[in-house]
């Protein structure tokens, strides 16, 4: 008997859900208004411009310890998100980047993602202390190397064409084996 229940409980369940119209509702699109622009995207206005960058790879020998190039950010999307071009070249590798930073509405925090020309995908969150001017963006990735990495970038704004920032990259989401370590800065053109 209670193997009959175990069958038929759950037929006779699906059979209402099924007979009631379980279908979504209709939607009235004159209900729904644009919510207000975040006040937290007003934030990201000092990076809007043309940049020239030059970095050093802190921990690699040689040529390829020097890194150069450019970026360009401007706002899209009803100044919600802003859209990025990257640049990088050192003696022996080169890579292009574009991203989007913007403001998650429901979680309250930065986020942010850039994809390069080689295929591999950078996402992470932001936090700004507005009194230091200083950005920090912790981040999960595919490294240059193609293994994944965990990383965090750090943007101190020294005035509003100057960025100082650093760059640090591990194999591990604990950061016991570091991969990579870099410092830079951007200057507005």
């Amino acid at each position: 008997m209670r193997t009959t229940a175990k069958v038929v409980a759950p037929l006779v369940l699906v059979s209402a859900l099924l007979l009631s119209g379980c279908g979504a509702p209709t939607i009235d699109f004159s209900t729904i208004v644009t919510p207000s622009r975040a006040p937290e995207l007003d934030a990201y206005d000092m990076f809007v411009g043309k940049w020239s960058w030059d970095a050093k790879l802190l921990n690699v020998e040689g040529e390829d310890a020097n890194w150069s190039g450019t970026a360009q950010w401007e706002w899209t999307l009803n100044k919600r998100c802003l859209a990025g071009r990257m640049a990088a070249k050192s003696a022996n590798a080169e890579f292009e980047s574009e991203g989007i930073w913007s403001w998650h509405p429901k979680a309250k925090k930065y986020t942010w993602w850039m994809f390069n020309n080689w295929g591999y995908p950078q996402q992470g969150t932001a936090k700004y202390d507005e009194e230091a001017k200083l950005w920090r963006m912790p981040f999960k990735s595919v490294g240059l190397d193609g293994s994944y990495s965990y990383g965090v970038y750090t943007l101190q704004v020294m005035d509003p064409n100057t960025i100082e920032w650093t760059l640090t990259e591990w194999a591990d989401m604990l950061h016991m084996f570091k991969k990579m370590e870099m410092t830079g800065t951007y200057t507005r053109r």
